[in-house]
């Protein structure tokens, strides 16, 4: 079958089958006579297969890398086990600083509903948000990459 039909045989689009076939997530099995892609159900399978690790928060690279060592003929189950458990640590974290500002806004909202309006004078541009608590630190995003290199 052509790309249009597996894809939506996968449930994705054309565009999305398209990427994956340019990063080497899934092959074309073939071509027609007129040089369209053809693909099989094993394609299907596959695109299938990464929007599940998707799902679960592994990376096109984390899905990639699964795929390669299945093409090897390498059980790629205890890679996945250990990079989903990194990225539920990372999760945690993540939830953790979500709740954390969560917070932080619900007592700035309580806090406001008692103080007045300010003008602008030149030294200030909202008086509610500087006269806040010290600003929380920053919560930074792990560079690209980093969780797996841990």
């Amino acid at each position: 079958m052509q790309l249009i039909d597996r894809a939506r045989q996968a449930g994705v689009t054309a565009d999305t089958l398209r990427h994956y076939l340019r990063v080497g997530l899934v092959e074309a099995d073939g071509r027609t006579a007129s040089g369209y892609r053809t693909f099989s159900e094993r394609s299907v399978a596959r695109v299938r297969f990464v929007r599940g690790a998707l799902a679960l928060g592994f990376t096109l690279k984390d899905a990639g890398e699964l795929v390669a060592m299945s093409r090897r003929g390498t059980s790629p189950c205890p890679r996945a086990r250990s990079l989903l458990d990194a990225r539920l640590e990372e999760q945690g974290r993540q939830l953790d600083a979500a709740v954390r500002l969560h917070r932080r806004m619900k007592e700035a909202v309580n806090d406001w509903k008692q103080r007045p309006d300010g003008v602008p004078d030149g030294h200030s541009v909202c008086s509610l948000i500087e006269g806040s608590a010290s600003p929380a630190p920053l919560v930074t995003r792990p560079l690209r990459g980093a969780a797996a290199k841990s």
